[in-house]
């Protein structure tokens, strides 16, 4: 189809906000950090120093075994999602994205209030210890964190399967094994793969959980990036590892958009499940079993940061940790108090959601039924791909100055935690206005609406639960990002997650833990105000 005359130009304002406030700065740092090392060859010598060839393989070593233990256990779990209707389905499909509107911090911790020297399991089973520190535990937590988004995938694929081409292989003769085979399984594959890459990509750009759990033996690329940014004051060296790191991530990321693409062809295909679950057919029960033990596993994790604040320590008694969350002694350790360090939290996620959501409106329009949605997608994805450290620290670098000096701190905040919101809340606006018929539409601009007061008028108002999806995961990534937030802030601009970060690297256990059992509530609390009234909010 011919793109609508001027569509093109509503995707100018995305597009410039991710140059002026990614590429260019990111470029220029680059440019600047290859010829300070010496062209290529200096480039060559720092790429072959072995820890950063260490970091290296322990981004794919990491991404690869998340990837691969997400999608084994997704999968089953988004089989029986997707397939299977049961009473609080919808509401299930909402609350699997729990996990990814927290900031990984929080998983950090419950694993290690679970499975460390002093955690819950550790003195009820001798194995439990090995899960609690080094890359068992990254692991773990990269699970926790993204196997959610597996299932919803793997269950987007069932959705989207022909119903046609199931009913006919049936009509034939075919097993229920011929027509997994044949129809309804091949798109489940699409969506488990596009989950796996996605955890991939996300398990090899971490960055908190390295530093906590197990420290630089196990740094992935962003964390080697930050340490020689930051503590060994090699700046040239760092953007050199990034400018690596986004060609090395290029192909996933690409793969991932391709497959992201393939879950969106033919929405119109979808379909509510009307299989019910049988008591008398073992695959069912093994699917649901798998689905309770994948849900009973990911609400443990949070539950132990919430026993934890709660639960007395030593010689202190229950809810100790909360009234120590809330002492002078906090607020000097941190530099502000907790209530100004929410505060900023959430102005600055309520901004970047803002900003997120408005370019997102356009951009889905200008990309309406077009090829272009990958590669646009690809441009929003760059940002992730050079790593919010060196995202950080080219704002920093490029438009501190400009914007006067350390005053301007919390502007560039919040136009990082857009950037990195702006991917996901394309894909989650795009989704479902790709599925919707143009009929409505058609009868705006017949009876003289322009195309995109159409668009407004007929197709945002029927993606509803798309615009909710998309504000909500740009809030949510806004509320719990770490990584770039780190290494802007000054002390008067703190954010709730980076003083939990601090609290946890003090080794100051329960007052962590109290920190992030108020994240874990804020999140709860979003999340059921905008699931309130019957809305569900799904990927």
């Amino acid at each position: 189809m011919t793109p609508p005359r001027g569509a093109v130009g509503l995707s100018l304002p995305v597009l410039a906000f991710v140059v002026l406030f990614a590429l260019l700065p990111v470029a220029v740092l680059f440019a600047t950090s290859l010829a300070d090392s010496g062209g290529l060859a200096g480039a060559g010598a720092l790429l072959a120093d072995p820890l950063n060839r260490a970091a290296v393989g322990n981004s794919l070593e990491q991404g690869a075994l998340s990837a691969a233990l997400a999608v084994a256990l997704g999968y089953p779990a988004g089989l029986f999602v997707g397939r299977f209707d049961f009473p609080g389905r919808g509401l299930l499909r909402s609350v699997l994205l729990v996990p990814f509107l927290l900031p990984s911090l929080i998983v950090v911790l419950g694993v290690e209030d679970l499975f460390s020297s002093g955690g819950l399991f550790a003195s009820t089973s001798a194995g439990a210890g090995v899960l609690g520190s080094g890359v068992p535990a990254i692991v773990l937590v990269n699970l926790v964190f993204n196997l959610p988004l597996v299932v919803l995938l793997t269950a987007t694929g069932c959705e989207v399967a022909s119903r046609d081409l199931e009913e006919s292989v049936a009509t034939l003769g075919g097993s229920p094994a011929r027509a997994y085979l044949d129809g309804w399984g091949r798109p489940t594959w699409v969506g488990a793969a596009a989950g796996g890459l996605l955890t991939f990509l996300f398990s090899a750009l971490s960055f908190a959980p390295p530093l906590l759990l197990c420290g630089a033996r196990c740094y992935t690329v962003e964390a080697r990036i930050w340490s020689l940014d930051t503590v060994l004051l090699q700046p040239a060296a760092a953007g050199v590892l990034a400018l690596a790191m986004l060609l090395l991530f290029l192909l996933p990321t690409l793969g991932y958009l391709w497959l992201a693409r393939g879950l969106r062809a033919d929405p119109g295909r979808r379909r509510r499940p009307t299989r019910r679950v049988s008591v008398h057919r073992p695959v069912d029960l093994a699917l649901a079993a798998e689905t309770l033990a994948v849900l009973g596993g990911v609400a443990a994790v949070l539950a132990a940061v919430l026993f934890r604040t709660l639960a007395p320590s030593g010689s202190e008694g229950a809810g100790a940790a909360w009234a120590s969350l809330f002492s002078p002694a906090t607020t000097a350790r941190l530099g502000l108090s907790v209530p100004a360090a929410v505060g900023n939290t959430l102005v600055f996620a309520v901004a970047a959601a803002g900003i997120a959501v408005l370019l997102t409106v356009p951009a889905a329009f200008a990309t309406l039924g077009r090829r272009s949605r990958t590669s646009l997608g690809l441009v929003l994805f760059l940002p992730l791909l050079v790593s919010p450290v060196v995202l950080a620290f080219a704002l920093a670098t490029f438009w501190r100055p400009i914007l006067g000096g350390e005053g301007s701190v919390w502007v560039l905040v919040i136009v990082s935690q857009a950037m990195l919101a702006l991917p996901f809340a394309l894909q989650a606006l795009a989704t479902p206005l790709s599925g919707l018929p143009a009929a409505s539409r058609e009868a705006a601009q017949t009876l003289g609406a322009s195309r995109f007061s159409a668009f407004l008028d007929a197709d945002l108002p029927r993606a509803r639960d798309g615009l909710v999806t998309a504000a909500l995961l740009a809030f949510a990534l806004g509320l719990g990002e770490f990584t770039a937030t780190f290494f802007l802030v000054t002390p008067r601009f703190t954010t709730l997650p980076v003083a939990l970060y601090g609290l946890a690297n003090a080794r100051q256990t329960p007052v962590a833990d109290a920190a992030a059992g108020l994240l874990l509530l804020i999140a709860l609390a979003v999340f059921v105000a905008l699931s309130a009234g019957g809305r569900r909010v799904e990927l």
